[in-house]
């Protein structure tokens, strides 16, 4: 029976209970008290919260509720770390450093970066903005099944206008007759990448076969080829500015790190970094 009442939560509740009242009346009260403080910003951002959550600005009494609260969480912050229950709690470590993470990456996301910083940051990362050839072209499919004589339908059709008809002539495929700025890459997917290689080695303007892909020959007429180079900035502003910030994030938030282990012996087993 003793052990069973030991055993419940509402026992150990009061007993903490007493422990922390007992704490707290011995205190020295000639000790100068320390300050917590509740801001402006900080109740701005309450105030943010809750506008933002319930779609309309707090009353007088629910914004002292909302202060009431965070006093009382600092309260239990600040007395949990005297105590030692910060110190190897899991949780609220990586809270802390999610936070801490979060205004790095908050004051860098804001950054405006110049044009000439932007030209900059491409030159030195060149492989992430070359843009792979692309191709407007249009193709005739061939099915070797349905053709005893691949290489003499090839050449009746060369005889033809097939700049007028090349939508009419060839055999069915479930694929467009015509591709426009289409890249190396989608052209491999859809056609197959020995396809997608050989365009580079044909001539343009001109009817070229057969050329093969996954589902047979094709006769090719390539209108455009665009060869593989660096972008322009004009071409790719939006992703180099979303690269450059995120990599801006990145050395900040290093850079934090690196500064706060100057300030540490970090021992790691029994080594130390």
């Amino acid at each position: 029976m003793f052990e069973k009442i030991l055993q419940e939560p509402l026992l150990h509740f009061l007993l903490v209970g007493g422990l922390l009242f007992f704490y707290l009346s011995n205190q020295d009260d000639s000790v100068a008290k320390e300050q917590l403080v509740i801001t402006e910003g900080k109740i701005n951002q309450l105030t943010a919260q809750f506008t933002k959550t319930r779609q309309r600005a707090p009353t007088k009494d629910e914004l002292q509720a909302l202060i009431d609260n965070q006093i009382r969480e600092d309260l239990a912050f600040e007395y949990g770390s005297q105590m030692g229950l910060v110190e190897n709690d899991t949780i609220i470590k990586r809270r802390v450093q999610q936070k801490i993470e979060f205004m790095l990456n908050d004051s860098i996301a804001s950054l405006e970066p110049t044009k000439e910083e932007l030209k900059a940051y491409m030159l030195v990362h060149k492989e992430r903005y070359t843009i792979a050839p692309v191709y407007s072209f249009k193709h005739i499919y061939i099915n070797p099944e349905k053709h005893e004589d691949v290489a003499l339908f090839i050449k009746n059709l060369k005889a033809e206008d097939l700049s007028a008809l090349y939508t009419e002539r060839g055999d069915a495929l479930m694929l467009e007759s015509e591709y426009k700025n289409i890249s190396t890459a989608r052209i491999a997917k859809l056609f197959g990448l020995k396809f997608a290689k050989t365009l580079d080695t044909l001539a343009e303007n001109e009817w070229v076969g057969a050329v093969k892909s996954g589902y047979g020959q094709h006769l090719v007429f390539i209108e455009e080829k665009k060869p593989r180079h660096l972008a322009t900035l004009k071409e790719l502003e939006a992703k180099v500015k979303f690269d450059f910030r995120l990599d801006a994030q990145k050395q900040a938030i290093d850079g934090f790190y690196n500064e706060l282990k100057d300030r540490y012996e970090i021992v790691v087993g029994k080594e130390v970094l």
